[in-house]
């Protein structure tokens, strides 16, 4: 009797080696100790990926959206550049409200308001933008190091890029930014506050239960990092 495929298995091993690959890295994940982890012969991953790098394709463009996943009998169907550049491009499309915001401008009838309700709700953006990716994030810092093909398309492109929107957001409103650190400091502090609650929280070995609400106060953390807290 032929077997039959388990409907889950890849969505399993994607699951498996994010944590390997966050754990060890690329070099030292081995396929030998994911396919233990799974209870599998190795040969068993062979029918769903053809190498480790397709592996670790495979995980940067679908471990957070596994229902998007093609069928698993495709072994040629993870490119590790082609995923590289989906992040990317998923990043870009995800910091619009940012992007139009520091393009735009504000109007003369919002010219005088306090910029803190605008920051705490892009920063709450950023957030949610982060936690919709952020095994593919995790992964990516983990691992890029060992890949410099891939470290100038995330490190440049994907987390620069969206350091750089918000140097220029603080640059065109400085005369609202309470703090008096550089706005390049200053913006570079937004993104790693946010990546650290939004992407890295959650890989924590013991999780400490901080609520739902933790983008909120992550947001309000931004906008008073900016503004100044209020009184």
């Amino acid at each position: 009797m032929a077997r039959v495929t388990p409907p889950d298995r890849l969505e399993k091993l994607l699951a498996v080696s994010a944590a390997a690959f966050v754990e060890h890295g690329f070099q030292r994940t081995q396929m030998d100790d994911i396919a233990l982890a799974m209870g599998v012969a190795k040969g068993t991953i062979y029918r769903s990926v053809d190498s480790k790098e397709s592996l670790l394709a495979a995980v940067i463009e679908y471990a957070d959206t596994p229902d998007a996943l093609p069928d698993q009998r495709s072994t040629d169907a993870f490119d590790l550049a082609r995923a590289s550049k989906g992040l990317r491009d998923g990043l870009g499309r995800s910091v619009a409200r940012l992007e139009l915001t520091v393009a735009a401008g504000r109007n003369e009838a919002t010219l005088d308001e306090p910029i803190g309700p605008e920051v705490q709700l892009l920063a709450l953006d950023l957030f949610e933008m982060m936690a919709r990716h952020r095994i593919r994030i995790m992964v990516l810092d983990r691992c890029v190091t060992e890949l410099p093909a891939l470290a100038a398309e995330w490190h440049e492109a994907g987390r620069y890029a969206i350091v750089d929107l918000w140097v220029e957001y603080l640059s065109k409103h400085s005369d609202q930014v309470g703090s008096d650190v550089s706005v390049e400091i200053l913006a570079r502090t937004i993104v790693e506050l946010i990546t650290l609650w939004a992407v890295k929280m959650p890989w924590d070995p013991t999780p400490r239960p901080y609520g739902r609400e933790i983008a909120l106060m992550c947001a309000a953390m931004v906008r008073d990092l900016v503004s100044g807290a209020r009184p």
